[in-house]
């Protein structure tokens, strides 16, 4: 096997794996996809580190939990100082591209107040009023704001960025995309108005104004994912002889849910099923503790923001088939992409991958978009390895963590991951069957003292949560159960279980404690 291949991968933004054909959809149209699930190997049982966007991505990025890399929340960047596999590729020689969504920094440029300070006293000067003096802020981590773009379409990002030599951003979602998009766009435009967002919708006749849903002014042309499409297939066609690492990340199927053309009417509402648990809503449980409940009485107060909201049988059907719009044009490109590299002679040389940063609920437990619970939509994502040169196909259930994908990847080119980065290699046939830990610092404000994080253990097919500053948790039997419809926590038959889970999520959290700083003076 040549040591040295060149990677394509693929990376959606809040995907479920069973939003997918591969993954036993039988709705969805996947073709690419699917067609590259069964020339490679398909994970059945992968699982994100953090179930929101930054966060994750910085696990995929760095190999580390969000715990040990700091991002445990959307917000806080990742540091310029930690070590991606980009960084490591691309000292090892490779040509190294990012074409689409990082967010690796923050999008937004709302200054977040600090906790309160504990304790008696007057609280100290500054600097010293914070236990890290050198805090994320600053001109190197203004990269992504949004709104720096829309003032300055024409603004350029220092490389290397986190490793990659070459970018082409988005920044945002649905047809509210700005970055390097943004100048794609305006040059194309040629001087007409500019069509993206809801004031500027075309109509949508019969449907009536639905949170997150309108029928978007922008061609198929021009719509982002054609942006990273066409950025992706000139990366392929830049003549080289080093090897190359290029990651083709797509803002959709991430709310708002605004495919153009064909593709917003491509499925049926109708034709939608709803999850098994739909009928069972998140609002109506009373085992849940307070601050989890607040995340829901944000969403239904600001349905058209970030928070999840409980919805309807025919707003959640339109969601789902707008969603499903949005992926099927994602497939489409990815074909193209993957016609670009066959064109330029590498194809035999270069593994595949397709994943996503999360999930969403889509209707699970009444439920739409992200935060609060770990169910098996917003937390089980897709993982598609292709490898030309290994010849291995089928379905990997070995499980997984999003921690695992860059020492996986890197070992796939010969390279030992960095001291301090925890994740195995998946692939070498010394995997371990580890339980995955999953990491969720929560939403501060819906919790007078902030109090809102959450940890989960996913393990030989039982799902744990515990939830901080309560006695309420809980625990599901995913092989009897798989829609999580009976919570075990209180069942006094699955205490010996939740004992035992108890007893792996500590042993887990121990196993994964920070060992990137070494000592620097031993005996």
């Amino acid at each position: 096997m040549q040591a040295r291949p060149n990677f394509l991968i693929f990376m959606t933004d809040q995907q479920r794996a069973d939003h997918l054909g591969c993954y036993g959809n039988p709705i969805v149209q996947t073709p690419n996809i699917d067609a590259l699930a069964a020339r490679g190997q398909r994970f059945e049982r992968f699982y994100v580190a953090n179930p929101i966007c930054q966060s994750n991505r910085a696990a995929l990025a760095t190999g580390q939990l969000t715990s040990v890399n700091g991002c445990r929340k959307n917000g806080i960047p990742l540091s310029r100082d930690s070590t991606t596999y980009a960084d490591v590729l691309r000292a090892a020689g490779y040509r190294t591209g990012l074409v689409g969504k990082a967010h690796f920094q923050n999008v937004s440029p709302v200054r977040a107040n600090p906790p309160p300070h504990r304790g008696r006293g007057v609280p100290p000067a500054a600097p010293f009023d914070l236990a890290l003096r050198a805090q994320r802020q600053g001109p190197d981590y203004e990269q992504e704001i949004r709104a720096h773009w829309m003032a300055d379409p024409d603004r350029t990002v220092p490389t290397p960025y986190y490793g990659f030599n070459h970018l082409a951003l988005c920044i945002g979602h649905g047809d509210q995309v700005e970055g390097h998009y943004t100048r794609w766009l305006r040059d194309r435009l040629e001087g007409a108005p500019d069509p993206r967002g809801r004031a500027q919708a075309l109509p949508d006749e019969g449907q009536a104004d639905a949170p997150q849903i309108w029928r978007t002014a922008l061609p198929e042309a021009l719509y982002p994912t054609g942006f990273v499409g066409e950025e992706a297939c000139a990366f392929l066609q830049t003549p080289s002889a080093d090897p190359f690492l290029l990651v083709a990340s797509f803002p959709d199927p991430h709310h708002p849910f605004t495919p153009p053309g064909r593709y917003f009417d491509m499925y049926d509402p109708d034709d939608m099923p709803l999850p098994e648990s739909f009928a069972h809503p998140t609002g109506a449980r009373r085992d849940l503790p307070a601050h989890i409940r607040k995340v829901y009485e944000i969403g239904a107060e600001k349905p058209d923001a970030y928070w999840p909201f409980h919805s309807d049988a025919h707003t959640v059907r339109r969601m789902i088939a707008l969603n499903y719009g949005t992926i099927s044009m994602i497939d489409g490109w990815i074909g193209r992409i993957l016609q670009a590299l066959e064109r330029s002679g590498q194809a035999d040389n270069t593994v595949v991958i397709f994943m996503s940063d999360h999930g969403d609920y889509m209707g699970d437990h009444g439920t739409v978009l992200k935060h609060g619970l770990h169910s098996q939509g917003l937390i089980r994502v897709p993982l598609i390895w292709c490898d030309p040169m290994s010849g291995k196909r089928g379905v990997r259930d070995l499980p997984g963590s999003a921690i695992d994908f860059a020492p996986t990847l890197l070992a796939r080119a010969g390279l030992q991951p960095p001291i301090g980065m925890q994740g195995q290699d998946l692939l070498a046939g010394e995997a371990e069957t580890l339980p995955v830990l999953i990491e969720d610092a929560g939403l501060a404000f819906a919790d007078p003292a902030g109090r809102t994080a959450s940890r989960t253990l996913v393990h030989d097919a039982w799902r744990l949560t515990v939830f901080e500053g309560s006695d309420l948790g809980e625990l599901y039997d995913l092989q009897g159960d798989p829609h999580e419809l009976r919570n075990l926590w209180a069942d006094a038959e699955a205490a010996p279980r939740r004992s035992e889970m108890l007893h792996r999520l500590a042993e887990r959290q121990m196993a994964l404690q920070d060992a990137a700083l070494i000592a620097t003076h031993q005996a």
